[in-house]
């Protein structure tokens, strides 16, 4: 099982209102799995707390580790939503930076840009047009073949899909969120729908 999690529990602030609750999930190698609900329903939250961004709350195991165990995040490839980079890098140079962190080489940051489609990479990340921010992001996630996507409000690129299919193709769990999800339930083969911070 690349994730099983129970009752997974998510505050905005310690002690504060609940985000998520009651959520459970079940994800294996080489399958999919969408978390979608309207905008503020938890579906960040809920991710989060698989990376271990989130929480404590819930019983989680990620690639048999705790959420944020060091080495297992070495066998995740991330897509935050929004603008997730400092401005002032260049595009290749955040894939660099990310390679480097996972303890991958220039190749892998280079064929990572090559399967995402980052059409600019020479370009400052303050400078991008947003479909490129999201493939720069999507870039990001698929260095060295991790073992899950996690994909937070991706957008439905060609190369977005291809990415996927290849990933559950060749065995990795692949995990996503959108408040608008498009052909992504198809696509992932399995979807939850959450509604208040709680499975609706």
């Amino acid at each position: 099982m690349v994730i099983r999690a129970r009752a997974i529990e998510v505050r905005y602030q310690r002690g504060g209102e609940l985000a998520v609750s009651g959520v459970n999930l079940d994800l294996r190698a080489g399958t999919g799995l969408l978390i979608t609900g309207d905008r503020g329903s938890g579906k960040s939250s809920v991710l989060r707390a698989v990376l271990g961004l989130a929480g404590p709350g819930g019983d989680i195991t990620v690639l048999g580790a705790a959420p944020g165990d060091p080495d297992t995040l070495r066998r995740i490839g991330w897509a935050p939503q929004s603008w997730p980079f400092g401005f002032g890098l260049r595009a290749r140079e955040v894939v660099d930076m990310v390679a480097t962190l996972g303890g991958h080489g220039p190749s892998d940051a280079t064929a990572a840009i090559e399967e995402a489609g980052v059409e600019q990479p020479g370009r400052r990340v303050e400078a991008l047009e947003i479909e490129d921010v999201r493939r720069t992001s999507l870039a990001c996630a698929l260095i060295g073949e991790p073992d899950l996507l996690v994909l937070d409000d991706p957008w439905e690129f060609p190369e977005t899909h291809a990415a996927v299919r290849r990933a559950m193709a060749r065995g990795a769990a692949v995990l996503a969120a959108s408040s608008d999800p498009g052909d992504l339930p198809g696509l992932l083969g399995a979807s939850i729908r959450l509604s208040g911070g709680a499975p609706g």
